[in-house]
């Protein structure tokens, strides 16, 4: 099973909108983005499908690479990269 994008801009819109509320569930380094991160991320998407993670790092260009790394890794959707925090999101099958 991997994550599809979502078909539409509305979904993104609303997605970004629901994020509003949450807190970061972790906070990576790019050097350190190890099994460990990742299984994290993983259960946290399990659990709600929907998260962000704060990155420690002093550039756009890291951050959007660490929110590639995690997409791929995860797997899962960048919806949008807000500052230094990443908005996640597991695509379910009812989606």
């Amino acid at each position: 099973y991997t994550a599809t994008m979502p078909t539409t801009a509305k979904d993104r819109r609303r997605l970004l909108g629901e994020s509003h509320a949450l807190n970061p569930i972790a906070v990576v380094s790019p050097d350190a983005i190890g099994d460990a991160v990742i299984t994290h991320i993983r259960s946290c998407l399990e659990a709600h499908p929907l998260a962000k993670v704060r990155v420690n790092a002093d550039d756009n260009a890291t951050c959007d690479a660490v929110g590639a790394e995690l997409a791929a890794r995860v797997p899962c959707e960048l919806i949008k990269r807000v500052g230094r925090v990443l908005v996640l999101h597991k695509i379910t099958p009812k989606e």
